[in-house]
């Protein structure tokens, strides 16, 4: 007599599933979701703007486009499931199994029947890290060449050439730092990160320049408008105000909610940093994108120049500056759980194997993992004793990301306010120099708490 099918239960935690190795396609997977919340986002503003400003029209037509890319994301991010039929050898077992969809399963000898739904997560096969900043920089560069002639002239053929070849390049080369640093932080923190894991990160960064945005563009300047402070304009009070109060407190505290908003995903304070750097990664991402569209806009080049220059620059600076809010939320976590953070597991323990497609060889997904569990190596290794420590309280470390913001934003526009009237080279040159010692001083910073994190509990 053929016995009823068996339920579905959790895999066992030995289990190993397969998966191709796809590095490339990872990436233009992630830069259509990039291209597609940018759309979304940009929707919901206007639709919020039209609110403020009372035009109905504008909002009903935002909120209309809006419903089929909201509806296309969420078929995009639907949970994707491998289906695991499992049938072991087992002497008080069945050598017939009721299968889904009316099959039955026969077996040689009496087994136990099991299977199981699974999240179809593999590990994220980034390409080698030399590989990535080599295209970032030539990337980087197309984009510069596709974009400037569009910002020196209104001619609608340099529109073009800049919407068909600077933005698309802009979009693609700035999206490889975060899988840049993914690998980073494998081969040298031993954190690995599944697909889902990654999306997740790179999500919450871009959607948390939504509110962002709303600070900056329309509460803000509405409180300082309120205040008597109407000027908006490069050199103004009122630009300073913004870059310096609202920009870093605002977006400081969007990214740390969205980087609280992933706390199942923090185990440890370690990846608690590592989330919150790459949550500051998207957020760039989706910033630098406006200050491109905004370089169209019909303001003075150095003005368009300087800010597009300075948006390249603070890319390192958010990933720092979330970093840090990150791992105060980490520690928070762990704390209050009550829990050790090396003790806390994920409840999908799944081993994944990657193969190559062509050869059918296993990949080493393990490969970057050179010093797990033994001494630590390389340019970031310092002695526990003489590491900077890395705040544990999330006041401490929010506040730290501020005041960061805050100092790079406030001497980038003093830098260009002390040369507003002069020559415009001169004006360039002022803040290419300016943001390069920032830069250099935040590799300086960074590296110290690289290192710093290289000591975490992981």
């Amino acid at each position: 007599m053929q016995a009823a099918m068996a339920p579905l239960t959790p895999p066992p935690n030995d289990l190993a599933l397969a998966s191709k190795s796809s590095p490339w396609s990872v990436i233009w997977r992630m830069l259509g979701i990039v291209l597609l919340l940018y759309i979304i986002v940009q929707t919901m503003v206007l639709s919020l703007f039209g609110l403020i400003e009372a035009d109905g029209g504008i909002t009903v037509v935002s909120m209309i486009c809006s419903i089929p890319l909201l509806l296309l994301f969420i078929f995009v991010r639907r949970p994707k499931l491998t289906h695991v039929m499992m049938a072991s050898p087992y002497e008080s077992g069945s050598t017939q199994h009721l299968l889904p969809d009316s099959r039955v399963l026969i077996t040689p000898m009496p087994t136990m029947f099991s299977h199981h739904l699974i999240k179809d997560s593999p590990p994220l096969e980034m390409p080698p890290t030399s590989t990535l900043w080599f295209v970032f920089s030539l990337t980087v560069i197309t984009a510069f060449l596709g974009l400037l002639p569009a910002m020196l002239s209104d001619d609608p053929l340099w529109i073009i050439l800049a919407v068909l070849v600077g933005v698309p390049a802009w979009l693609f080369g700035f999206s490889l730092p975060v899988h840049a640093w993914w690998a980073f932080s494998t081969r040298h923190f031993q954190l690995m990160t599944t697909k889902i894991e990654g999306e997740k990160m790179l999500i919450a960064g871009m959607l948390s320049t939504f509110p962002a945005i709303v600070i900056n563009s329309l509460l803000f300047p509405l409180l300082l408008i309120l205040i008597g402070i109407e000027s908006m304009s490069p050199g103004s009070i009122g630009e300073f105000l913004i870059l310096t109060v609202s920009a870093p407190v605002g977006e400081e505290l969007c990214k740390a909610a969205f980087v609280l908003s992933l706390y199942k995903l923090i185990d440890s304070p370690k990846r608690g940093f590592q989330i919150g750097f790459s949550v500051g990664l998207g957020f760039a991402l989706l910033e630098n994108l406006q200050y491109i569209m905004g370089s169209f806009s019909g303001l003075a080049f150095t003005y368009s120049i300087t800010t597009v220059v300075r948006g390249i620059g603070s890319i390192p600076g958010h990933a720092l500056w979330t970093g840090l809010s990150g791992v105060s939320i980490g520690w928070y976590l762990c704390t209050k759980r009550g829990v050790s953070a090396k003790h806390v597991s994920k409840t999908d323990s799944t081993k994944w194997i990657v193969f190559d497609g062509e050869s059918g060889q296993v990949v080493n997904t393990q490969r970057e993992l050179s010093t797990m569990g033994k001494t630590i190596r390389g340019w970031l290794y310092k002695p526990y004793d003489k590491v900077w420590s890395l705040p544990k309280n999330p006041v401490t470390g929010i506040g730290l990301a501020i005041l960061g913001h805050a100092m790079w934003n406030g001497s980038s526009w003093f830098v260009s306010w002390l040369f507003i009237e002069t020559d415009i080279v001169i004006q360039i040159i002022a803040s290419l120099f300016w943001i390069g010692v920032m830069i250099v001083t935040l590799w300086v910073i960074g590296r110290e708490i690289l290192a710093a994190v290289m000591h975490l509990p992981s």
